[in-house]
């Protein structure tokens, strides 16, 4: 049975752990110095986001009586006539979409494999933090997943997007959100990817995939934010909780785990768990980096260079599409 702590408590300690879910909440961890990440952006609302204008371009979404924000990345080599990969990348509890585009930041990998990339915004809840509406220890009484639905369609009816290569990836409550996407968005979304992540025991528990989805997991061993082995004052699942979920529910093979040396001019290193033959020739993959704390590894703002966690994300969702191994 699990522990019945009173809700200030909780609240209280979540509070205290989770203040810096951009990027923060460990003694390796680099500050993000908001000064340095401003990006020129092209206005844009939903009635006047043009189809095909590149760049970065902040986005303004209205339906029924709600307006949410987002900062879209569109690659110079964005081609209208054929179908693009579209990449949700969700901030940090009490981040923004600007610092995660900076501190977790896919742009060059936009630029370099031609995938649209968009920073979705979360909504303050009753204590006025933003952040991902997870359930579990969650007061926010937003429906994210309708946001992103109606996000997925105005994009995919502004601009060229491949409605089999949709993917979700974040960093900490970014990282839940992602999962718990693949609970409850499943025929959306081709693969997942969580950086300092994990599941709720109230997505874990209710989480009713419609298809097999490969997931990534990447999280450093000294994550005192989101622990390795979980935390349930918090409702926070352990890491290889979460991994044998989602190896079972994708009918993978038990894990085959490799080990290499420190690098050289490293201080750290990173074990790779392989879950292989899953479900429609599909593989699960969790990095887990010997002394890191609650970062993104390989962000210019990180302390940890390797592995360089936006490459191997895209790496991973390249192989995949809604049904599984690109053929």
């Amino acid at each position: 049975m699990r522990n019945q702590t009173p809700v200030f408590y909780l609240l209280l300690v979540f509070f205290v752990l989770m203040s810096c879910g951009g990027g923060g909440g460990s003694s390796n961890n680099a500050s993000l110095p908001i000064s340095n990440i401003s990006t020129p952006v092209i206005p844009a609302t939903s009635s006047n986001l043009l189809a095909h204008t590149t760049g970065t371009i902040d986005g303004t979404l209205a339906y029924g009586e709600i307006s949410r924000t987002f900062i879209l990345y569109v690659p110079s080599s964005y081609d209208s006539s054929s179908k693009q990969p579209l990449v949700f990348n969700f901030h940090g509890y009490s981040s923004n979409a600007r610092e995660q585009m900076a501190y977790g930041d896919l742009r060059s990998q936009a630029d370099a494999n031609g995938f649209i990339l968009v920073h979705p915004e979360a909504l303050d809840d009753i204590y006025g933090r933003s952040y991902w509406n997870i359930k579990g220890w969650s007061t926010s009484v937003h429906d994210d997943v309708k946001f992103v639905e109606n996000l997925i369609n105005l994009l995919m009816d502004k601009y060229s997007i491949n409605a089999e290569r949709i993917y979700s990836t974040g960093m900490s409550n970014g990282g839940f959100f992602s999962f718990h996407l693949a609970c409850n968005l499943s025929a959306s979304f081709a693969a997942v990817a969580s950086v300092t992540g994990s599941m709720t025991f109230e997505t874990f528990d209710n989480c009713n995939p419609r298809k097999p989805t490969p997931v990534m997991q990447i999280h450093g061993s000294l994550d005192a934010t989101v622990p390795y082995k979980g935390l349930d004052a918090l409702s926070m699942k352990s890491i290889m909780d979460v991994m044998e979920y989602w190896k079972v529910s994708n009918g993978c093979d038990d894990y085959i785990l490799s080990l290499p040396g420190i690098l050289p001019g490293t201080s750290s290193w990173t074990e790779t768990y392989e879950y292989n033959n899953c479900l429609n020739n599909t593989q699960n993959v969790h990095l887990y980096v010997q002394g890191a704390g609650h970062i993104w590894p390989g962000s210019r703002y990180s302390s940890i260079a390797s592995p360089d966690s936006s490459s191997r994300i895209w790496g991973f969702f390249s192989t995949y599409d809604i049904n599984g191994v690109i053929q």
